[in-house]
């Protein structure tokens, strides 16, 4: 890390009250503001001279002027302090000026507990309309506002003017900014960092830092995932479950175990009907019932129970045919099916029959239909459950993203999202 090179301090009186001026930047320095009584000296010459501009006296700063501090590995220097406000409204916020030997000025902004490090640029970006480009990245317009200085103390390598409102345009790019502020005789732009707070504690070695409100301008969404990002997971988690799918598909045998049809007559109604034996192999696993009807503008309802021959479990379905068609207004149309089936899951092996419980219409004196059973056969609900389980995270992170935006963007005038205001934060 770079070592901090000592600044010679220097002492001057207050031309208006006498107050000792702690002077660092000396003949750097532009303006010079009385922590008593606000007044502004001009430094040209290194020696303060007494101008008739009087700013505010500075409150309280959480950061002393003259108080040391290294920010991205670079020791500076706090040698002033600006208490700012947005013209037309009462958003106030505090900047602090920052001086490193070798690497010139940098600026500390906080508002509401949020803070960040600002840059002047060399290089500077394209804005047209709503955006502002640098370096390839894109940057969207956030606030355009007049600025003005209520207060201030210290040394400033700028001219500090309190009747000056300059136009200031700040540019987003969540992490970082790039402003522009604009007088009649000048512009200039800065680049910002969003610097976390507990940095700034640390930092300076404050024993606190302004508690946090809201979503910062620029500050990060802590996730990981960016929108690009994002997109990528739902792509991945769709191909990954497709193949999955697929294995699933080709994994299943779907065996044909049994197959036998029935003739039920008015005799069988409500009776139990026994079938023959079949066996089920292969563990534990899933079954398929089917029951295939030839009823016609018409039901049909079977219930059947699979009885294990050896321990005596049971598994029950209820299976409900219906099928009707015709034609309305010279339309022809259907409804339902003849044929219905179920799946009973995790059926251990063994030997097994069913008992069949048929229920017919009484206007239709045979109901033939033949029942089936299929072994481990590929159940796409379950495919849809395992992508719905996979899909929580990243869906759960959508929208939490997308609140947290929402909430940066509530006090712009240049929000992309149409109903900002409708959800209270």
């Amino acid at each position: 890390m770079e070592k901090n090179t000592e600044i010679e301090v220097s002492k001057a009186a207050c031309g208006k009250c006498g107050t000792v001026l702690q002077m660092y930047l000396r003949a750097s320095a532009y303006s010079v503001v009385c922590s008593s009584c606000g007044a502004i000296h001009n430094c040209y010459n290194g020696e303060p001279e007494l101008t008739n501009h009087i700013v505010g006296k500075a409150a309280d700063s959480h950061i002393s002027v003259g108080i040391r501090g290294t920010l991205k590995g670079i020791p500076y220097l706090v040698t002033g302090y600006v208490y700012k406000k947005e013209n037309g409204t009462n958003y106030c916020w505090e900047e602090y000026v920052l001086f490193n030997p070798v690497h010139g000025q940098a600026y500390l902004s906080q508002f509401d507990g949020h803070w960040m490090c600002l840059c002047e640029m060399a290089d500077i970006p394209s804005a047209t309309g709503l955006v502002a480009t640098h370096d390839g990245s894109t940057y969207n317009l956030y606030s355009k506002y007049k600025s003005k200085i209520l207060s201030a103390r210290g040394e400033f390598v700028y001219k500090i003017d309190p009747s000056e409102t300059p136009i200031v345009e700040e540019y987003i790019r969540p992490g970082y900014l790039v402003s522009k502020e604009r007088t009649k005789d000048y512009a200039t732009w800065y680049k910002g960092e969003y610097i976390q707070p507990s940095v700034i504690k640390s930092s300076f070695q404050l024993a606190s830092v302004p508690e946090t409100k809201g979503v910062g301008m620029i500050q990060p969404f802590l996730g990981k995932f960016s929108q690009e990002g994002l997109r990528k997971v739902f792509i991945f988690l769709f191909i990954f479950w497709s193949l999955l799918q697929f294995y699933f598909t080709f994994a299943s045998r779907e065996e044909i175990v049994f197959e036998q049809p029935f003739s039920i007559t008015d005799s069988l109604h409500g009776k139990e009907i026994n079938s023959r034996s079949f066996e089920l192999k292969g563990g534990t696993c899933n079954a398929e019932i089917q029951v295939h009807t030839n009823v016609q503008n018409n039901w049909m309802c079977t219930a059947v129970t699979l009885v294990n021959e050896k321990t005596g479990d049971i598994f029950d379905v209820g299976l409900e045919a219906e099928y009707y068609y015709g034609y309305t207004d010279g339309e022809s149309w259907s409804e339902g099916t003849g044929w219905v089936s179920k799946v009973v899951s995790q059926v251990p092996e063994g030997t097994y029959y069913m008992v069949i419980t048929p229920e017919k219409p009484t206007s239709v004196p045979v109901v033939n239909i033949t029942v089936t059973v299929i072994r481990d056969v590929f159940i796409m609900s379950n495919g849809l459950i395992v992508l719905a389980l996979l899909s929580i995270y990243p869906i759960y992170y959508h929208f939490k993203k997308n609140k947290f935006e929402k909430q940066r963007w509530y006090n712009s005038d240049y929000s992309p999202y149409e109903n900002n205001d409708e959800d209270n934060y």
